[in-house]
């Protein structure tokens, strides 16, 4: 099938390099998806015939660097610009249950402990997680490959089908089921019921992925302009509890309902380009009304000044709030900073502005501060105008906020589909790996 995407120059360069020198190479995955949904893709990776030492060869030592031990990729530099460019893989050999190593016979017998068994392109399309993202670009002969034959109609019919045995993609790595979730949340799709019925059934074994992958997928979420819908569909399908269980065992109070609204505004600004997608902006938006709420604040009013408890309680809602996924240092200092100059910028007066506008955390407080009026229904405006954005002269802006509103055509929250029967209970232990 003939597409003709507009790639950027320097990903069409590491494809077009590759196969001269030989090597059966395409753009894969969720580039592809976003492009035929008309969305602009936030990288393009790249998979080929050529080896991880063939890719180095091929771009040399100082633009290839291979890294990943379960998973090897080459990271290719072209132009400044990063690619990741993996080898076709076919379905692993080595699953938990063929590991000598004592950890790993723990696990699911069916569960993948190494990824890097080389195959064909078909092979490769086969062993991915959902049809949507195994779908194959050549963009120099514009080709669009669809192996399973499935992926072009669930992206039309938004639709996340797992390829193969549902059951099984989930045993050989439960990420999937988060990522299935993601989906869901981020294009509004609908899991396919055999997909559905295994990922309830499979939910469990979320709690033996390692803390460190579940805590990079959470950092995508956070960084994710729908990070609020994330939550949503997370409890709707009972993930919340085993992933994020400070929410699941808060959801529908004030406090959660509030943090919901606060993310909802930053998610409709980042959508609009008119603030950048922090990490520790967003930690502080949802972190905020439960540590109010914990200084037994009214509701929608602050602490009056910065006391010992307030610090302690600051410093325990952002290390809760996300656990057992552990967050970068930085980052939870960073919200904690963020949530402190809220209190200041509210107490400010007109001759204090500049002296705030000097500190490090001033851009995002102000963005969190804006956030704050946009969901209690407020206008913006003059807050605006007199908190002025930072490095520009303490002069009166009267610029426009643009907001994407709720329910609106595009944004509309919906209720998804529950598993047809009773749910299975899911019960909060995390006495195991996580």
């Amino acid at each position: 099938m003939e597409y003709d995407f507009d790639i950027p120059g320097n990903a069409y360069s590491v494809v077009s390099e590759l196969q001269r020198a030989g090597f059966e190479t395409y753009i894969v995955g969720g580039a592809i998806r976003d492009l035929l949904l008309q969305r602009k893709p936030k990288d393009f990776d790249i998979s080929s015939s050529a080896t991880p030492e063939e890719v180095r060869q091929v771009f040399g030592r100082r633009r290839a660097r291979i890294i990943g031990k379960r998973f090897r990729l080459t990271h290719v530099t072209v132009n400044g610009e990063l690619f990741e460019v993996s080898t076709f893989r076919r379905t692993p050999s080595a699953h938990a249950g063929d590991s000598n190593d004592e950890k790993f016979r723990k696990m699911p017998e069916n569960m993948i402990v190494s990824d890097n068994s080389y195959g064909s392109s078909r092979e490769d399309a086969f062993r991915r997680d959902f049809t949507i993202n195994a779908l194959f670009y050549d963009p120099v002969r514009r080709e669009l490959i669809d192996h399973t034959g499935m992926g072009l109609q669930d992206i039309a019919n938004r639709t996340v089908r797992a390829i193969g045995e549902p059951a099984l993609r989930f045993e050989e790595d439960p990420v999937r089921m988060l990522r299935a979730l993601k989906l869901v949340a981020q294009f509004d799709f609908s899991l396919h019921d055999a997909t559905e019925n295994a990922l309830f059934d499979k939910l469990p074994l979320i709690r033996l992925v390692s803390s460190g992958r579940l805590s990079l997928e959470l950092e995508k979420i956070l960084k994710s302009s729908s990070s609020d819908r994330h939550l949503e569909v997370f409890f709707d399908y009972g993930l919340l509890n085993f992933f994020l269980p400070f929410f699941a065992e808060r959801w529908g109070s004030a406090a959660c309902k509030r943090a919901l609204d606060l993310l909802y505004e930053r998610n409709c600004r980042v959508d609009a380009e008119i603030y950048r997608d922090s990490i520790s902006l967003a930690l502080a938006a949802a972190a905020l009304p439960f540590a109010a709420e914990s200084l037994n604040c009214p509701a929608g009013k602050l602490w009056q000044k910065r006391t010992e408890q307030v610090d302690e309680v600051l410093y325990r809602t952002v290390t809760e709030l996300f656990a057992p996924q552990i967050l970068m240092v930085k980052v939870r200092e960073a919200a904690v900073r963020i949530m402190h100059m809220q209190v200041l910028l509210e107490q400010a007066q007109d001759q204090d502005i500049p002296a705030l506008m000097r500190h490090k955390s001033y851009p995002h407080a102000r963005e969190l501060m804006l956030i704050r009026h946009l969901a209690s229904g407020e206008d913006v405006a003059a807050l605006e105008s007199r908190f002025p954005k930072a490095g520009t002269s303490f002069e009166p802006n009267y610029s426009s906020v643009g907001r994407r509103k709720k329910n609106s055509d595009g944004f509309k929250r919906r209720r998804h589909r529950r598993h047809k029967g009773k749910r299975p209970e899911l019960p909060v232990d995390f006495s195991g790996e996580c």
